[in-house]
């Protein structure tokens, strides 16, 4: 990939199934699930799309699948799908395979066929210690989870602990880590709650920002206690810790941050096929039975939206701190304000001490784009910016038998309509007294998309340098707009808005890459085109002519 913005990992999140032997009292699961689930055969596609998607924009590093749920072994087919999913990862075509549990479904004979099937990784989620815990995951659930924790020590799987910050179990991060590294766990990840499922209904309990911001400092200072007892155990923070950054202006900070990676590196899949940027974001930007993880991840306005730092509030694009926190948790924010683009609700930078009660819009009315640059878990993204002169292009679509209708103040861009009728030299003797005309009248124009091969004699070719078409890329009917906005592809997919995929080459390389999904009906519609049986066509199965039974009788 050359032009458009490349992801250098990807991170596939798979909620496989809804079912769940908990209810947690802050789960963001929703039972309406349970009925639409993927079956087998679907759920094996979604891991052949993943892998298809790396190939297709040259990832080969931090390649992962993630499996999820509700508790994932309670899916249907369940080691099939793990059977499947290893086959690939022996096959090296992504790296790390990770299951995260509640713990309570683990035994022996599980973490055994776990590491058989190459799993790397497994992560169970802990509220605190054992009262706390309980309160938030069940009575009996924390001795579940400590039980399940050291079955998969001894099976030599790494493991990691995850809880969920709220003001009821802020006292029990260090306890809870000491016990964690007594065990032999290798961390432990603290991210803070995101009102929405059924956290919505416990916004009482999220810490204000001058509560986070001591927080922050001190998880710092128990992984110094840590490291003064010579205990090898580090608590880190979850994806929204590049705001920790941002209340610590120039100290030197130890921990790693690596801020929101959403919508940049990472795919949730939810139990029905629903894509959404994030689990803890709910933003549903399309289905996997419908789209493939590659045209979701470049087609959809949402995602790209989400990538524009020009939509975000001023309080984030004005702060000197952006760069560190990136705005902290985009979740957050609309899990509290109704919207991704506001600040995080705990930023002390933008809000002082107490949570703040401001209104934000919902949707980005930013036409603009910023060319900024993001490092976000090794990836690189450059978006560059349109031009007032580009946005500000009039374009008309003509009729070759309105060419001589057309005033040389009323447009910017003119693109020609050809029907097949005007598939022949007579054309290009039009569009060669129209062009004369605007050189004798002292106009400059360019002569930008190539123009079919058909309609010149040698003596138009070489008086104006025509170019025809050889490739997609010179094709003029490789991309069109609707609503002189959205770009749809010649074989009728959509692409984003203008304002984001504004370069023609990433148009075209875009094009390039969703050729294999439409190879078969493509090529069966070529059979009878006219342009095929005469030698004109030069884009076989990217075309959006459809020959009507009047043409084909012409063959």
């Amino acid at each position: 990939m050359l032009y458009l913005p490349k992801p250098h990992s990807c991170h596939l999140q798979w909620h496989i199934t809804e079912k769940c032997n908990f209810k947690c009292t802050h789960c963001y699961l929703n039972e309406d699930y349970i009925k639409q689930e993927l079956n087998t055969e679907e759920c094996y596609k979604v891991v052949d799309n993943f892998v298809d998607f790396c190939k297709k924009t040259d990832i080969r590093n931090h390649r992962n699948i993630t499996l999820t749920g509700g508790e994932p072994i309670l899916k249907k087919d369940y080691w099939k799908l793990l059977e499947y999913i290893s086959k690939y990862k022996k096959q090296g075509l992504f790296d790390r395979f990770y299951i995260m549990t509640n713990g309570s479904t683990v035994t022996d004979s599980i973490i055994k066929k776990y590491v058989e099937l190459g799993v790397n990784y497994m992560q169970i989620s802990v509220e605190g210690m054992e009262k706390i815990n309980d309160e938030i995951r069940g009575k009996g659930n924390f001795k579940k989870a400590i039980n399940g924790a050291k079955i998969i020590l001894q099976n030599n799987i790494p493991l990691s602990f995850s809880l969920t910050l709220t003001k009821k179990n802020i006292g029990d991060i260090e306890p809870l880590a000491r016990l964690a590294a007594e065990l032999g766990i290798n961390g432990m990840g603290v991210g803070r709650l995101v009102p929405v499922g059924m956290g919505e209904q416990m916004k009482d309990l999220i810490l204000n920002p001058k509560e986070t911001k001591d927080w922050y400092l001190e998880c710092e200072k128990i992984n110094q206690r840590f490291k003064n007892d010579s205990i090898n155990f580090n608590v880190g923070y979850h994806c929204s810790d590049g705001m920790y950054q941002a209340i610590r202006p120039g100290i030197n900070n130890p921990q790693t941050s690596h801020g929101c990676s959403t919508p940049f590196d990472v795919f949730t899949l939810l139990p029905n096929g629903d894509v959404v940027p994030c689990r803890r974001l709910p933003i549903v930007v399309g289905n996997i039975k419908e789209k493939s993880f590659l045209e979701l991840h470049y087609s959809s306005n949402k995602i790209w939206n989400l990538k524009n730092w020009e939509n975000r509030s001023e309080e984030c694009k004005t702060c000197n701190s952006k760069d560190e926190c990136r705005g902290g948790g985009m979740c957050i924010a609309y899990g509290y304000f109704g919207t991704p683009y506001a600040p995080d609700p705990d930023c002390e930078i933008a809000f002082g001490d107490e949570l703040s009660e401001k209104k934000y819009k919902k949707n980005p009315d930013s036409e603009k784009i910023t060319y900024f640059k993001h490092y976000i878990n090794n990836l690189r993204f450059d978006l560059k910016p349109m031009s007032s002169n580009e946005t500000n292009r009039t374009i008309r679509t003509v009729k070759i038998d309105k060419l001589d209708k057309v005033k040389d103040d009323e447009i910017d861009i003119l693109v020609f309509d050809f029907e097949e009728q005007d598939l022949n030299s007579r054309t290009g003797q039009k569009i060669n007294f129209f062009l004369k005309g605007l050189e004798s009248r002292n106009i400059k124009f360019d002569l930008g998309n190539a123009l079919p091969n058909c309609i010149f004699d040698m003596y138009s070719l070489k008086e104006f340098n025509f170019k025809t078409p050889n490739k997609c890329f010179d094709c003029p009917s490789l991309f069109h707009l609707e609503n002189n906005k959205r770009i749809v592809f010649c074989n009728e997919r959509k692409g984003p808005d203008l304002k984001f995929m504004n370069n023609k080459k990433q148009i075209w390389e875009y094009h390039e890459l969703l050729k294999d999904y439409d190879k078969p009906k493509y090529f069966e519609k070529c059979k009878n085109c006219v342009h095929k049986v005469r030698g004109t066509c030069f884009y076989i199965n990217n075309c959006r002519l459809q020959p009507t039974t009047k043409e084909k009788k012409l063959v």
